[in-house]
């Protein structure tokens, strides 16, 4: 038993440092295109202007939509090894009940660790790693649009509602999108994080 729970603390650790990896990885790619995107600077509508801002934008969208997908499923995983360690305590306790006391959770339900007030809740998702990559390539992904309605010829009035539209419409599609993972990892009965 000591080996399956020090074997579930480093694939936790394991989770832990790929999240933050590819999170990293991400952020940086953004940073850099940013960058890229200012020094190129041209104003205007002229067809290179907005092929360049495509192939950025929508590189960055694939990259943050992988990236976003890949840290939830690392997030259930690591919720998944937490659950596993949490039974294995409960055995080391029923096995030997002098430790129960030692062993004791130190952290109570997941409703007293939540961060907003229920009225806030369903923003909880985006203070993770996936939910903020999830909300950056949301943006991104309302810019490529963005771009895209500029550059075929429509007004900037028309451009950037149109941007932040489907914007908003990914960040709702990425919050749903992880709830509905979530409960389909969950549906062993066990209640998942806020």
């Amino acid at each position: 038993m000591t080996t399956e729970h020090y074997n579930l603390q480093s694939a936790r650790a394991g989770t832990i440092g790929e999240a933050n990896g590819r999170a990293s990885i991400f952020l940086g790619a953004v940073s850099a295109a940013l960058i890229a995107l200012g020094f190129y600077g041209h104003e205007g509508r002229d067809a290179g202007t907005t092929i360049f801002q495509m192939v950025v934008l929508s590189s960055l969208a694939f990259l943050g939509l992988v990236t976003f997908v890949r840290c939830l499923e690392i997030s259930i995983d690591d919720w998944h090894f937490c659950f596993r360690i949490t039974r294995l305590r409960a055995i080391y306790t029923e096995l030997v009940p002098e430790l129960a006391e030692a062993l004791r959770a130190v952290a109570g339900s997941e409703q007293a660790v939540v961060m907003l007030t229920p009225r806030l809740r369903p923003f909880q998702r985006m203070l993770s790693v996936a939910g903020s990559i999830g909300v950056i390539t949301s943006v991104i992904i309302g810019a490529d649009a963005g771009v895209l309605v500029y550059g075929v010829g429509a007004p900037l009035a028309a451009a950037l509602p149109s941007g932040a539209a489907i914007g908003l419409i990914m960040v709702w599609a990425s919050v749903r999108f992880q709830s509905a993972r979530w409960k389909g990892a969950t549906a062993t009965g066990a209640a998942p994080p806020e």
